[in-house]
């Protein structure tokens, strides 16, 4: 406890970081991107030694950032986006493809110098799973592994297709790509996580009690607990949101709504997250990841929905 003490007075007599005019940061060791008003972690604004940089100052390094919005956060925008793509996917894979050209822009990635990265970096932001790759004198083949456990393959690769189809123009890169799948987690559970510390959700790999921080395993001391072992609130999950950059809201937002999509997306909330959720939370929700227009205000006090087995 003492030594938490004295890396905060540590911290706050560091320099104060540069301010962005947009409000994009990144960060240099964890390579996340961030919505903020100041340039502070907002996950641990008083332990956390680094500061966020303003991508006016210098842009990410890598689309490598975006994957782990794909790969780690929960997979909830992703099934909203397999539950609304309905029709003429091809026309969705190339408003989602002008979109994510749209956000790299925005967000001052230097991306044109690493194609076959920004390609796998959208494929992995989509479908919320890893890939692996195997190249072929024919061209490049993208295995995207556990697929059915977010998507449904008829619709994500069309819509995969066609967006590839549309940033390779842009790429300038012509080698051959194909798609197809192979389960590694199988019939398993899916691993859900909350940590105490950073007060972050992660979702991946197979289900265990504890995990290592999937953004920071070499340095962050905190151990992420399966959800019944820990006490959260939905409050989180919308603070969370609120700093997240807006590639799912760009993706959600071109989507035509169908009915049944507030009951979907409650389940997703309820009884895979264990989630108490009312009325005004799903509208809050709905309108960070891009469902309905972006309300001005959206920071209820949620309840917490906590087992009775739950640990600290």
């Amino acid at each position: 406890m003492m030594k938490n003490q004295m890396i905060k007075e540590r911290v706050q007599q560091m320099p104060a970081g540069m301010y962005s005019d947009s409000n994009k940061y990144w960060c240099v060791t964890c390579k996340l991107l961030f919505n903020l008003d100041k340039p502070v972690c907002p996950y641990m604004p008083q332990m956390c030694i680094n500061t966020p940089i303003p991508v006016e100052e210098m842009g990410p390094e890598s689309t490598v950032s975006i994957e782990k919005f794909g790969l780690f956060y929960p997979k909830i925008p992703q099934k909203m986006m397999n539950y609304l793509a309905v029709e003429d996917l091809e026309e969705i894979g190339k408003r989602w493809a002008s979109a994510y050209l749209d956000f790299l822009g925005e967000w001052k990635f230097a991306y044109k110098h690493e194609p076959l990265q920004t390609l796998k970096s959208f494929i992995i932001t989509v479908s919320g799973s890893e890939t692996a790759e195997r190249i072929t004198p024919d061209g490049i083949l993208f295995i995207i592994t556990d697929l059915k456990k977010v998507w449904d393959r008829e619709k994500l690769f069309p819509i995969l297709e066609a967006s590839l189809a549309t940033l390779k123009e842009q790429l300038d890169f012509n080698r051959n790509i194909t798609f197809d799948t192979i389960d590694i987690i199988g019939e398993k559970e899916v691993g859900k996580y909350y940590c105490p510390m950073c007060k972050k959700f992660f979702e991946f790999s197979s289900q265990r009690d504890s995990i290592t921080c999937p953004l920071m395993p070499q340095k962050c001391v905190a151990v992420p607990r399966r959800l019944d072992r820990v006490k959260y609130s939905l409050a989180d999950l919308v603070s969370i949101y609120g700093h997240t950059p807006d590639i799912y809201s760009k993706f959600l937002s071109s989507l035509p709504l169908s009915t049944g999509w507030k009951e979907y997306l409650e389940g997703l909330l309820r009884e895979e997250w264990q989630f108490t959720v009312t009325p005004e939370a799903i509208e809050c929700i709905a309108s960070q990841i891009g469902l309905t227009d972006k309300e001005e205000a959206c920071l209820p006090e949620f309840g917490t929905a906590t087992p009775a087995a739950a640990i600290m």
